[in-house]
């Protein structure tokens, strides 16, 4: 029985790899209140997830389109990311 597409694993270079968990410290790190860090991590994160369609748009919705604060934003792009490294 086949795995659902979510689940299925993509190869990450590492070059990727050591990106995205550049990406996961800054975001940890990152002040909610710093939009213009906040917003170019999320830039950058979006695109670094473009090996990765289902990821990049599950990015897209609950982070980088979302209505809901920087605080939480970065939580789950934070998240997004983490998953991505499963």
């Amino acid at each position: 029985m086949q795995r659902p597409f979510w689940e299925q694993s993509v190869k990450i270079p590492d070059k990727k790899r050591e990106e995205i968990m550049r990406l996961i410290a800054d975001g940890e790190n990152l002040d909610p209140l710093d939009l213009g860090n906040f917003y170019v991590w999320i830039h950058e994160s979006f695109e670094a997830l473009g090996f990765h369609p289902f990821q990049q748009q599950r990015f897209d919705e609950y982070c980088r389109s979302s209505g809901d604060s920087t605080s939480m934003r970065i939580y789950v792009g934070v998240w997004v990311l983490k998953l991505t490294l499963r």
